[in-house]
């Protein structure tokens, strides 16, 4: 097991304590072989009491191992002591007589030592080095001087009476009986020192006394053969004692940690020194006056105390160089802080001159002859300032509205280098107080802070880039100008067309020197009442003090310097237009934010007009974005309001008559805004992304319908519209697939129509995908044929089943027939594609179909979109909608007239859009 300092010292404890004990068992072995139990004589009484105050030690060191650890060392110095003074005695019992003295006069001096011990470390619950000496010094002062005029005038004397000459068996007893005293004077003057925990301290070294003079008397008693009886009562009054140490070893197991400190007095203390003092001179004075010289004994008291007062001076003029020297090193310290601060102070008297200040600030305030120190606060002040600052000052001094008792100044100060600071001075009113008497000024330069605030300011309402005020700086300006309710003000918004590929192509170095080169041309055309700023990436904007038509001067104007080429540092050369919107106040309803979003507006305009030009803001252009704003927030929900539905409009056959398919066109009636029409909520799902769960939507509600028609026996097909947006996607194909078979329809039931307008981006992605849905069974139509970018080729490549002809290749404006369309059915039918012509809305066209051999028509003549109950109904009872001549096509009017049973009636070749107009 490896030893530990605390294994150690457990390990020593339990020897010391069992060689008490055997000292004490062999006190009463030999005391029992030398007397006889019938009666007691002083062995046995000495060797009684040495039991009891050992049973008594030996409990104490148990208590004082319960005790906080900072005071358990103290209790069990004290448990040691008694201890140490029971084994003296015992030893004494059994050792030879010159064996036993020498043992008792060392043991009841090691008790002493250790007692005082425990007395100086108890008010400290540690041990603090400097606090021990100086109260071990003061007390050992009292102490030797009430023991050297005791023994002078008493002590001496009585012993001479008694006991005649010093024997060498007294010095056991008068050595240990000094030191006691001396010990009873630390204590003593401990009293008076500590701050804390007094009378635990008090009683506890009058127990210690009271052991030690009980533990003497017992043993001068048994030395000096007094009466049986007499040393029986001092053993068990030793023992009694003992017995009150313990006790006060218990309350401090139990004593809790003292709340405040108490007063410190240490004018008691000097005057207990100094009576102690008084005493010893007047002893030696009485002395001297009765007995004649002292004697040597008392002289070498006497020097001990001497030499004791001599260590006191020593140990103060430590401590007042340690002090001299903590504060010359706070004050360098002091210096060293000062020294760097931004801060100096100055003292004023009643009248504001200046009466003091450091020598080692970091600047020092100085008047226009370089004073500081006696000239008046105010020449120190900057004229501008120098009137509110005295007024502050007078206001402190007279006592009115200063509840605080001080002033805080801004004000700018001259230094030493004639060189103007900014402070933020505090004046404080200490005129109250006798180390000051005046008013104090902390002054603290602030004019790094100042100039940091400034170009803070700035970099907030510049941008960094261009040197251009930024948004917030815009925005400021603006509502300065509304707040002066000028209506001279216009607001410009400029966005760069094609930026992006600059930065895509040439690198963002490249794209901020552009933006640089763009406001360095804005700034070519600002006057000095215009703001220029820059809001982001590379929109910038410009606020004229002008008339609508001096704007619009201006705007064109800018568009002609931005389409100008530019030149980059590479002598490479760039081109990039802009296009500006126009707003003004008069617009903006004098509120800042609606007129930046009037010029947002109009910028989008020109945007959506072809970029490379201004516009100026059109309320009805407001209402349609407003319109298509809100129409895209309310569509978003309105598949889980089920406010959607399909209509059909049917496709005939011209061969047989019949009806064989039908197209799903979507609708939507909102609870607020009506029957929205296709026209409108198309491009806007179509701006918001939303056309991928509308055409997920259409597909699952064309599978159901497709699903009811094949219960009813009923075969005829439906075409649903995607974009190619959602062709680009793998999960549309996945999507499809899963409607059909959760419907259990046949796949060729279901025709996607794709408009050819979106055939001109990526064609080898968009084959492969209708290719796989193809490849599953589901057939493809391309709608508006005619109307976009396909070529033969491209046409040959797509795998695509249906052509639909666009109806302007069928329809005239003037209800005739366009010229190609007999060419494209013609083309068609070459391609081994079905054919359908849409947009037949006259007899006219109807008959040139059926002339050109057009196998499927669709238009309103024919039947406009219907609920899909009524298409239901009507193939169900497989009504002939075409003449079966063409010059018989009274036929077709009642065929369109059937559709008018629609309950919505409000379809029309107007309100829906081109691609629907079939």
């Amino acid at each position: 097991m490896t030893p530990t300092p605390r294994r150690v010292r457990q390990l020593l404890s339990w020897i010391a304590t069992a060689a008490v004990w055997c000292s004490v068992l062999a006190a009463a072995v030999a005391v029992a072989a030398r007397t006889s139990l019938r009666f007691i004589d002083l062995d046995t009484a000495a060797a009684l009491g040495s039991i009891g105050a050992a049973g008594a030690g030996l409990l104490m060191w148990r208590a004082a191992g319960h005790v906080a650890a900072g005071r358990r060392v103290t209790y069990q110095l004290m448990a040691a002591g008694i201890q140490t003074t029971a084994a003296a005695v015992a030893a004494a019992c059994w050792l030879p007589t010159t064996a036993a003295d020498v043992a008792a006069g060392c043991g009841f001096s090691a008790a002493v030592v250790l007692s005082a011990l425990a007395l100086l470390r108890l008010p400290d619950s540690g041990w603090a080095p400097q606090g021990v000496q100086r109260r071990l010094v003061d007390g050992a002062f009292v102490g030797l001087c009430a023991l050297f005029g005791l023994w002078l005038l008493v002590a001496r004397p009585l012993f001479k009476e008694f006991r005649g000459h010093l024997a060498d068996g007294d010095l056991a007893i008068v050595i240990p009986a000094m030191m006691g005293i001396v010990m009873l004077g630390v204590g003593f003057t401990t009293t008076f020192r500590i701050r804390r925990w007094r009378r635990r301290h008090a009683f506890a070294y009058i127990a210690v006394f009271a052991v030690h003079f009980t533990g003497m008397a017992l043993y001068a008693s048994w030395q000096w053969d007094r009466p049986e009886e007499r040393v029986l009562w001092w053993s068990v009054a030793w023992v009694a004692t003992c017995a009150g140490l313990l006790g006060v070893t218990y309350l401090a197991r139990n004593q809790k940690p003292a709340p405040i400190d108490k007063p410190n007095y240490p004018g008691v203390h000097y005057t207990v020194m100094a009576g102690a003092a008084a005493f010893a001179a007047a002893a030696v004075l009485i002395h001297g006056a009765g007995a004649g010289a002292v004697p040597l004994d008392a002289a070498l008291i006497g020097l001990a105390a001497t030499a004791t007062l001599a260590a006191r001076l020593i140990l103060t003029y430590l401590d007042v160089r340690r002090v001299a020297t903590e504060g010359a090193a706070r004050q360098r310290r002091l210096t060293a802080i000062v020294g760097v601060a931004s801060d100096t102070v100055l003292v004023l008297d009643p009248d504001l001159t200046v009466t003091w200040q450091p020598e080692d600030s970091a600047w020092r305030p100085a008047t226009d002859g370089g004073r500081c120190v006696g000239a008046s606060f105010l020449e120190l002040v900057h004229v501008d300032d120098r009137r509110g600052a005295e007024e502050d000052l007078r206001s402190l001094l007279d006592g009115l509205g200063h509840a605080a008792g001080q002033v805080s100044l801004n004000i700018r100060v001259r230094d030493s280098s004639r060189r103007w600071r900014h402070t933020e001075t505090v004046v404080s009113d200490l005129r109250g107080r006798p180390q000051v008497r005046g008013l104090v000024a902390r002054m603290e330069d602030v004019g790094a802070r100042r100039s940091l605030e400034t170009e803070l300011a700035r970099l907030a309402y510049t941008d960094p880039l261009t040197g251009l005020a930024n948004r917030r700086a815009l925005l400021q300006s603006l509502e300065d100008g509304v707040a002066a309710e000028e209506n001279q003000t216009a607001l410009l918004l400029l966005d760069l067309d094609g930026f992006k590929n600059v930065n895509d192509t040439r690198g963002h170095d490249f794209g901020d020197e552009l933006l640089v080169e763009v406001s360095r041309r804005i700034k070519e055309l600002l006057r000095p009442t215009d703001v220029g700023a820059r809001l982001g990436g590379d929109e910038f904007a410009i606020l004229l003090r002008a008339s609508w038509a001096e704007a619009v001067a201006t705007a064109k104007v800018l568009v002609e310097r931005l389409a100008e080429p530019y030149e980059f540092h590479d002598d490479s050369t760039v081109f990039v237009t802009g296009s500006v919107g126009i707003a003004t106040a008069g617009e903006g309803l004098g509120d800042p934010e609606i007129l930046l979003r009037n010029a947002d507006l109009a910028l989008r305009a020109a945007k959506q007009a072809g970029k490379n030009r201004y516009a100026t803001y059109d309320a009805d252009f407001d209402r349609r974005v407003r319109r298509r704003n809100e129409l895209t927030q309310e569509l978003r929900g309105a598949i889980d309001r089920d406010e959607l539905r399909l209509v059909y409009q049917p496709v005939f056959s011209v061969a047989d008559r019949s009806i064989v398919g039908a197209e799903a066109l979507m609708r939507w009636r909102h609870p607020r805004l009506g029957q929205v029409s296709p026209g409108e909520f198309v491009p806007a799902a179509t701006e918001s992304g939303m056309t991928q769960d509308l055409s997920v939507w259409a597909v699952n509600r064309a599978a159901e319908q497709l699903a009811q028609w094949h219960s009813a026996g009923i075969k005829a097909w439906i075409s649903v519209n995607v974009s190619v947006k959602e062709l680009h996607t793998a999960l549309f194909a996945t999507e499809v697939n899963t409607a059909l078979i959760a419907a259990g329809v046949p796949a060729r039931r279901l025709v996607l129509e794709v408009t050819e307008h979106d055939f001109s981006h990526q064609m080898n992605t968009l084959v492969a995908q209708l290719g796989a849905l193809r490849g599953a069974g589901v057939r493809i139509a391309l709608d508006d044929f005619g109307s976009g970018y396909s070529s033969l080729g491209q046409l040959d490549r797509l795998p695509v089943d249906i052509l639909k002809i666009d109806r302007d290749l069928i329809a005239k404006d003037d209800g005739g027939v366009g010229p190609l369309a007999a060419v494209t059915v013609e083309l068609g039918r070459l391609l081994g594609m079905e054919v359908i012509a849409e947009g037949v809305e006259t007899d006219l066209q109807l008959n040139a179909m059926i002339a050109a051999e057009a196998p499927l028509v669709q238009g309103y003549l024919l039947a406009k979109p219907m609920e899909p109950d009524d298409l239901t109904r009507w193939l169900t009872e497989e009504p002939k909608a075409l003449a079966a001549e063409p010059a018989g096509a009274d036929a077709a009017p009642d065929a369109a007239d059937g559709a008018d049973a629609d309950p919505d009636g409000g379809d029309t070749p107007t309100d829906v859009p081109e691609s629907e107009k079939s």
